[in-house]
């Protein structure tokens, strides 16, 4: 018999059989407390040996810290390890040997801007990035979507996920399926860059729960600046509206002047 274990549970795979994992009905092993997908992955007994894979290109599953390729099953060996939302499974060819199975605790990760230096710290479930106030990390730039991105505490470790029809490049590549981050991983979002890492700050960077950035040419640009080139039209006609009374008064001013001086050689010679 081969069995799947999680959490100390055991479910046993049967021959020509799969096991679908998730949270949804239509999973044959429900699972409601590990941020699982409602089928997340399957496990298939076959001729060949019990083969493991993604449910969809959504789902992320690990097997010993490597990710799984969406639609190509791979073989599991005895003793394996499948970390897939926040839950951790074991694969027994045999007899199930000793648990370490089940929740673990976080894993402690920042992002680092490459810019500033500044760090944003990855401890929340689902860390968003975008131009929404209501995003961990907040940009005020040119090409950022209001929900650009996020980072995803998953499959033992944390994972990029990119919102359509967003652009993200990590390592310098293009990205648009889910991927496991790694240490020193850089992402690209929007023209700013950070570094993805699971060790100690640099002395003198302090993590925050939440993060503005402002590109650097809005910094460059007065706010004074950036009011006048993008309104002429309305700071020409203030100018004219200006230069009008002030011509009208200045001819009424003349014309009372001539009248005074008509009037006093008047009576001068009266």
């Amino acid at each position: 018999m081969t069995w799947l274990e999680y959490n100390e549970a055991l479910q046993e795979l049967r021959a020509d059989s799969e096991v679908v994992v998730g949270t949804g009905a239509q999973a044959t092993w429900r699972l409601r407390r590990a941020d699982l997908m409602p089928r997340h992955f399957i496990v298939a007994v076959t001729d060949n040996g019990v083969m493991i894979r993604p449910f969809s290109g959504e789902a992320v599953v690990t097997v010993n810290g490597r990710q799984l390729p969406c639609g190509t099953p791979e073989l599991l060996q005895n003793g394996d390890v499948i970390s897939a939302g926040s839950g951790e499974f074991r694969f027994w060819a045999d007899a199930p040997g000793e648990s370490h199975s089940g929740l673990k605790p976080p894993v402690m990760a920042h992002l680092l801007d490459v810019r500033g230096q500044s760090a944003l710290s990855l401890q929340r479930l689902s860390t968003g990035i975008g131009s929404d106030e209501s995003n961990a990390m907040i940009l005020e730039c040119d090409g950022a979507s209001s929900f650009h991105a996020e980072v995803r505490r998953e499959a033992g470790g944390h994972v990029l996920r990119i919102s359509e029809p967003a652009t993200v490049m990590l390592n310098g590549r293009p990205v648009s399926s889910p991927v496991l981050l790694s240490e020193g991983d850089e992402i690209e979002v929007a023209s700013q860059r950070f570094r993805y890492t699971q060790k100690p700050l640099p002395n003198g960077v302090d993590a925050a729960t939440q993060h503005r950035i402002t590109s650097a040419r809005d910094e460059a640009v007065p706010a004074v600046s950036r009011r006048v080139k993008a309104s002429p039209t309305s700071d020409l006609s203030s100018v004219v509206t200006l230069r009008t009374p002030m011509r009208a008064v200045a001819f009424v001013s003349s014309v009372i002047a001539a009248v005074a001086i008509a009037t006093l050689l008047f009576m001068h010679r009266g």
